[in-house]
């Protein structure tokens, strides 16, 4: 059995009159449980995902952080968390509230440690349109935000030569991860076919639509979905669709030195 080491962490979350305590302290749990993997493994949400999430508005944006949170877990794996102190209510101002919870985790340490030789990294680009079809290559511009029917790209790079998985991941809608197929070339995007899924490569572009889900029924007029790149050192076989603890779980049962795994949120808009 992998060695275990046990932290005690304690975080908290504030909330209003319109979230409810239970909420509050399901969110403080998964704040504690992500920062005792941190402690054990080192940080792994990255600063961009944290700037995303505080992009709305001006302020946080709750959802979006309980994302990257839970996504922030991808690397550890817990073996137990028992709560050693828990207080609910506490009065943090004005019409809010805190849940604080300090908890004794037990998080698994891994036997193996990621290969800095092996780096991977990635950028999200607006297809910008050419309603005259006179350009071979459409101009492109780094941007995190959509319109339903906007075109944009995914471009990876690697160091090394890898097999190259794309998901997507909409926490909002049904809260699965969908493998992306990237086997054809796609309308309006910029021409030449694009390589067959899993082929060893060390640069990738992958060509994509924003979409309105189905799911998304509310007076929200944005939603935040996220692209999930899996690259490993060996051919490894992808189902279609996965719950995301079952993706997560695969994940881990790579070695840490045989993959990269990079996480980039992105809005669609109505």
């Amino acid at each position: 059995m992998a060695q275990a080491e046990q932290v005690q962490v304690t975080e908290e979350y504030s909330y209003d009159g319109e979230v409810a305590n239970n909420v509050a302290c399901r969110h403080a749990e998964e704040r504690a449980k992500s920062k005792a993997i941190a402690l054990v493994l080192g940080e792994v949400v990255s600063s961009e995902e944290q700037m995303y999430c505080r992009a709305t508005n001006g302020k946080t944006d709750d959802v979006c952080e309980f994302n990257q949170t839970s996504w922030s877990m991808i690397e550890g794996e817990i073996r137990s968390v028992k709560v050693v102190k828990r207080e609910e209510a506490v009065p943090r101002g004005a019409n809010f509230w805190a849940c604080v919870l300090t908890l004794n985790v037990d998080v698994v340490v891994p036997t193996r440690k990621p290969d800095p030789n092996f780096q991977v990294k990635s950028e999200i680009y607006f297809l910008v349109p050419d309603a005259r079809r006179t350009a071979r290559l459409r101009e492109k511009l780094p941007r995190k935000i959509f319109h339903v029917n906007d075109n944009f790209l995914f471009e990876v790079q690697s160091t090394e030569q890898a097999y190259l998985a794309l998901f997507g991941w909409m926490p909002n809608d049904d809260n699965k991860v969908y493998r992306i197929d990237n086997s054809a070339t796609r309308p309006n995007c910029p021409e030449g076919p694009l390589s067959a899924p899993n082929k060893s490569t060390s640069a990738e572009s992958y060509c994509l639509t924003a979409d309105w889900s189905d799911a998304y029924k509310d007076s929200k007029k944005t939603y935040d979905e996220w692209l999930i790149l899996v690259a490993t050192k060996k051919p490894q076989k992808w189902l279609p669709a996965y719950e995301l603890e079952q993706f997560k779980a695969i994940l881990r049962e790579i070695p840490l030195d045989q993959r990269r795994v990079v996480r980039r949120p992105y809005q669609v808009m109505k």
